[in-house]
């Protein structure tokens, strides 16, 4: 089986990231730069969005979304049976010291076994959807907040596109892939790329980012593959971020979920 890993920066190529991979190569991975200026590497193939002529330019607010549609619309995804995407700022090894940190090797035995869908950052449903992350006309360019949760758009989208009965409650017992970084069998990519650009060219969540604030675009997206994964059987592998405001990050996550289990609590209770 072919496949290829497009790491998506915005510049930074940190060597140290890949030195745990014994396997890391040119032949399964390759960095996609969405940043302006184009970068070169001594060591590392390198996809300048420059490099590419009928390159589609969305805007840096649609985040890592804008390389993942490129490499679609640019019929980049061609050659291979398998194709990923994972961030700068991913070390490829494990964050869990239980799972074998050769990730090229890990993902050869899951392409083996023929698993369709691998993530490379995975969450509880229900977890994301407790951070109350809007998409909400009451609300414009705001992220977080007591109005509609941005799932109940997202599953309702899914839903009608896939014609399907899928709800929020259903998909709160499920793993949903994050981070929009993800492999996946080449028919499932251009079964999800169809849902994924539909929401993208119909431009439904520009009008909730006017500010361009919070990368919404992006982040969204990326929610909307969260959506689409919960449908298949998902191979794991956790792999370790070494952005440095993650830590912060998963506490501010942790405060919201807790927020909320409270918030639940005192309405049991006045009931």
């Amino acid at each position: 089986m072919k496949w290829k890993i497009f790491i998506i920066t915005h510049g930074p190529i940190i060597d140290d990231y890949y030195k745990n991979d014994p396997l890391f190569s040119n032949e399964h991975y390759q960095f996609f730069n969405v940043s302006d200026i184009p970068i070169k590497h001594e060591k590392f193939k390198v996809l300048n969005k420059s490099d590419i002529s009928d390159f589609i330019h969305l805007g840096k607010w649609y985040a890592e979304a804008e390389a993942i549609y490129n490499i679609y619309k640019c019929n980049l995804y061609q050659e291979y049976d398998y194709i990923g995407f994972i961030h700068w700022d991913f070390e490829l090894r494990s964050e869990n010291p239980f799972i074998d940190s050769r990730v090229t090797e890990t993902i050869e035995k899951i392409i083996e076994q023929k698993d369709k869908f691998i993530s490379f950052s995975t969450f509880d449903f229900w977890k994301d959807y407790s951070q109350q992350m809007m998409i909400d006309s009451n609300f414009p360019n705001q992220l977080v907040g007591e109005g509609k949760n941005c799932y109940e758009t997202i599953v309702k989208d899914y839903s009608q596109y896939f014609d399907t009965q899928r709800t929020v409650d259903y998909l709160m017992t499920k793993r949903i892939n994050l981070c929009s970084s993800f492999m996946c069998e080449i028919s499932v990519f251009k079964e999800l790329m169809k849902f994924y650009c539909l929401i993208i060219e119909s431009k439904k969540l520009d009008k909730f980012d006017v500010d361009h604030a919070y990368r919404f675009q992006g982040g969204m997206l990326e929610r909307y593959i969260g959506c689409f994964s919960h449908h298949f059987n998902i191979a794991e592998i956790p792999l370790y971020h070494r952005w440095s405001g993650y830590i912060d990050k998963q506490k501010k996550h942790r405060f919201q979920i807790l927020k909320s289990i409270k918030k639940l609590i005192v309405s049991i209770i006045k009931t």
